[in-house]
Parts: C-alpha cells; structure tokens; sequence
C-alpha cells in the first residue's frame, strides 16, 4: 500500500515525486497493484487531477492498464461528474448519451484549459466549448450548469494571449478562416457579449469595430435571398449561417446599452443579461409547464424586439459600396419592444412526413396568436402565424407572418439561440412578406417574457 500511495501522489515535474531507484530486491509496482482492491485504487485515484493520474498511468503497465482500460470508466466517469462537469447522459442530445468516453471527453476538457492559457489548436479549443454548451443539462431549480460557469471561466481567463482579441472580438473577412470563423461565430452568438463591455464611442475600439462590421453585414440586401430562404441561412436555408446570427445579435446587444437605463432590464433579450445560462433547454419562463406536444415551447407569452435603420440610409448605403465606416460610432438606430401572445395550433402528425424529418420526436408545429407594440400609438392586436421546426443541420427553426388588414405584411425567418425552449430565444430577420426587391430589411431577436 505504501508503495502504491507514493505511486498515486506523483505531481508532474516535482522532485520528490519521482521514484527511488529500485533494488533488485525491491517488489515491482505490477508485483504490488493487483493485490490493491480495485475499489480502493480508484476511490484514492478519484482525489487526483487528471494530469496526475497521468503521470501515475506511466509507473508501470499494471497501473496504465488500470487507469487507460477499465472496461466501466468508473474512474474517468468519476473524475469528470467531480471536476465539476453536467452528466453528458442528462442532454437532450440522443447520440451524446450513447457510450460515454469519459476519459477522451475529460482529457479534452483539461487540455482546452492549457489552450486557453497558453494558445495552441483553437479549432479543437473551440469544438470543446461548442460542445459543452450543447451538452449543458436542462434548466432546473438545482442551480447554474457546471459546465457552462466551466466555459466562462475559461472565455473570461485574463491571462489568455488570445481569446479576448481573437475569438471573442475579432470579425473574420479572410478566405483561409471562414470554417473556423463559422465555429466562433456560433459561439459568439451564444455568448450575446455577456463578457464583453462597453456603451457607445466609450466602448474599447475592437468592440466598436465588431458593431461597424456587423451592421455592415446585416443591412447589406446581399445577404437576403431567396436562396437563403430570406433568413440568415445557408444551404438553401438548410443550415445555420452563424457569421450572419452573430451579427444580428451584435446589433441588438449594442442598440440596447445605447438606451442604458431607459430600456429596463427586465425587457432585455436574456442572452445579453444571463449570458450562457439563457441557452440552456427549458429555461423559458414557463418552459416546464408546456403541453407534451409542445416540444417547441410555443404557448406563452413572447417579447420581440426590433431595430431597423432608416430607409433612405439603408438605399444609400446598399448603392455606395457597402462601405462598414457608413456606420460610424455616433450612428442611430430605431428599436420597437412588441408583445406576443402565441398558441398551437397544430402538430404535424402524418407517419409518412414524420418518418423523413432530421428528428422524428419534434415534428413541425403550427402556431398562431397575436402581437401588439408597447408605444401609447401601438395598442391594436395584430395577428401573427407561423411554423417551428428542425433543420437538417439539427438547429431550431422560427417562420414568422405578421397580418396587417387581413393581409400578410412581414415576415420572419429566425434560429433559436441554445437548446429547445431556450430563454435566449429566437433570432432572426425580417423583411417584407412577398420579398419584393428593395424592400426594408429588419433584424430582431424575440424571446419569452417573464
């Protein structure tokens, strides 16, 4: 047992943690590890890091078959839910449940913190991120997820070379990045600047460069097609296009701090005041109590918010080279807050469409209700329909119409931001509802209220 103890305390590069040199007496670390009851090895093991029990798997091949080739993982499983991780098992993700490698998804958790202290593969840095968010545990009263106070601990690391100037700020424009830009971009959208700070010509110049890019890129008519089904989509609106959500959601995040204290609050998108935890599943106010064929969380009351710029800056920017220094630090955007009252009006239940869907267990839903506008000239209900369902690429997908008259007036395309029924809500873009050349284009985020 001393033998093994002394075995187990092996920090990496410390003195005293390296062996004596053995006797030809001596009993070897193979000769003492399989009279070690294996409960007892692991139970003491469990009290290492990671990078330890490492180090303890090169003493010998008994102690690397211990460690690399139990058949259960108890130990890695055990390591990983006391890091402290969520149980990958309680995401609503099917195939991250299934066969569990502890050990590999620990392993990679552990080297992102290297990462993120001293550079290395940001494409892995950022798959790791990516993927603790989309297997964040439901939302419950039990308390914030592991391993999303994981991730902003690690996004929030002062002592980073990189991830301030280069993941969190940066706008990528070059070729040779645009995959790895997609990646950061959806994180980005995801993070909604809630690590970020700074109001208007105060805010730090990388910041200001972020918000000039991003309008740039949502006011630009290019980028509605119907192609992209008129939403921020790619793949003939089969996939997310994320630089595009990201931008969105810059705009909205920074119009919202020029109003300061005149826009309370509680009528803020959740994502720019609760950061990660708003993309968690089921953190929707109201989410738990939905009908069973409400996958969506449909039902329930929404608040929308909606910037727009003038038309004629619109006009004069779209025709004078799409130049982001149009929109200069001092420039104004108008922004609405509206209400939504929707309700379920349908769930596609056809065997036939259900068997070809991406996810067979959330078919598309059919949703109907009302909206009106907080302003004192804004007080008559205006109708409002649409559908929810799963894209091919396995996000969430909102279509909007909003009736004038009994007629269609505008429509929307829009994501959700996190996991079903997220309180991030839903972003998106809206446009005139038979997208006639040079119409208007306005972006929004919409999201429940409370």
């Amino acid at each position: 047992m001393r033998s093994l103890s002394l075995g187990m305390a092996i920090p990496s590069g410390s003195e005293a943690s390296r062996p004596a040199p053995r006797s030809r007496t001596s009993p070897s670390m193979s000769s003492i590890l399989p009279f070690v009851p294996p409960e007892l090895a692991e139970h003491t093991l469990s009290f290492c890091h990671p990078r330890d029990i490492a180090a303890f798997a090169q003493t010998c091949r008994s102690a690397h078959i211990f460690v690399y080739q139990s058949p259960d993982q108890y130990l890695w499983r055990t390591l990983f839910l006391q890091y402290p991780f969520d149980d990958p098992r309680l995401c609503l993700d099917p195939a991250a449940q299934r066969n569990v490698d502890w050990c590999a998804k620990l392993q990679r958790r552990v080297r992102a913190e290297r990462i993120a202290r001293r550079d290395g593969d940001r494409r892995e840095f950022v798959d790791v991120v990516l993927e603790c968010i989309h297997e964040a545990a439901p939302w419950s009263k039990a308390g914030p997820s592991s391993n999303l106070l994981w991730v902003n601990l690690l996004l929030s690391a002062k002592d980073s070379p990189w991830i301030e100037a280069q993941l969190r700020l940066e706008f990528f424009t070059t070729t040779s990045l645009k995959p790895l830009a997609s990646d950061f971009d959806r994180l980005r959208a995801h993070l909604a600047l809630s690590l970020d700070h700074g109001v208007g010509v105060n805010a730090p110049e990388g910041l200001r460069l972020l918000r000039r890019m991003s309008r740039a890129h949502v006011y630009d008519l290019r980028n509605y097609s119907k192609a992209a089904q008129w939403g921020p989509f790619t793949n003939s609106g089969n996939s997310v296009d994320w630089r595009h959500v990201n931008a969105i959601v810059t705009v909205i995040a920074m119009n919202l701090r020029d109003f300061g204290v005149h826009w309370p609050r509680q009528f803020k998108p959740q994502a720019t005041t609760r950061g990660l935890e708003a993309s968690r599943a089921y953190s929707a106010p109201g989410a738990l109590e939905r009908s069973p064929l409400d996958w969506a969380g449909v039902e329930g009351h929404w608040m929308r918010i909606v910037c727009f710029c003038d038309y004629r800056d619109l006009i004069r920017f779209n025709t004078s080279g799409w130049n982001p220094s149009f929109f200069d630090d001092e420039y104004e955007e108008a922004s609405r807050l509206l209400r939504l009252n929707l309700r379920v009006m349908s769930v596609e239940s056809n065997p036939k469409v259900i068997e070809g869907l991406p996810d067979p267990s959330r078919p598309p839903i059919t949703f109907g209700g009302t909206m009106r506008g907080f302003n004192s000239d804004e007080v008559l209900d205006r109708a409002v329909r649409g559908t929810v369902r799963v894209m091919e690429d396995g996000n969430i997908r909102w279509s909007f119409v909003s009736i004038y008259n009994s007629h269609d007036q505008w429509s929307s395309e829009g994501v959700q931001i996190g996991d079903v029924a997220s309180a991030a809500g839903v972003v998106g873009a809206w446009s005139g509802a038979h997208h006639e050349q040079g119409e208007s284009r306005r972006v929004h985020p919409g999201e429940r209220s409370r």
